[in-house]
């Protein structure tokens, strides 16, 4: 599944967590109500139940992933919208090991500007950057297949035919000039007459 089409399911888990904490409702009830309105395909709804099941089971570790992340501000004083995003993205950092970080960031900041405040985009980004600092994505370097999964299929590229350089002669006074004209250096082999 490309990663740009996810996006629709992390709105639907932003929604469904928002409610959840605003509403004091139930997530089961809440998640399937936002699904049903979504009508996402069967692929993003699992995406969008593993997001809200895994927030839900390791909120206490990723809030306090988020609490030590934050600079001189407490994570109550986070907006809710705020809080779920950075939330979702740091469960997708440290649980989904086949995402990678650069989406999960970029993601996280573009719904950020959406549902938030352009300063909650730059906000977002600051949190989640520390955050990846620490995380097991840290130094993220995807194999050849997860690149192209995430990708599609990946082609060669077509390799224009280059035209044969006819050689000539020059004299090294000639060679002096074109260098000088050009900003070339010249090897020892060509200055010397």
């Amino acid at each position: 599944m490309a990663a740009k089409s996810r996006r629709r399911a992390r709105e639907v888990a932003l929604r469904t967590l928002y409610e959840v904490e605003v509403g004091k409702m139930g997530p089961i009830r809440v998640l399937n109500d936002q699904l049903a309105e979504a009508k996402l395909p069967p692929d993003l709804e699992e995406f969008a139940r593993t997001l809200v099941n895994g927030v839900i089971k390791y909120q206490k570790s990723l809030d306090a992933v988020l609490s030590l992340s934050l600079d001189d501000w407490s994570l109550d004083r986070l907006a809710v919208v705020d809080r779920a995003i950075m939330r979702i993205a740091s469960f997708e950092l440290y649980h989904l090991t086949e995402l990678p970080p650069a989406v999960t960031l970029n993601e996280a900041i573009e719904i950020a500007k959406k549902y938030s405040t352009e300063e909650s985009g730059r906000f977002v980004n600051g949190v989640l950057g520390r955050i990846l600092q620490k995380s097991p994505k840290s130094n993220w370097a995807p194999r050849l297949t997860e690149v192209a999964e995430m990708e599609g299929p990946v082609e060669e590229p077509e390799i224009p035919e280059v035209p044969a350089v006819e050689e000539i002669d020059v004299s090294p006074e000639e060679a002096k000039r074109f260098a000088r004209v050009g900003g070339w250096k010249l090897r020892e082999e060509d200055a010397s007459p």
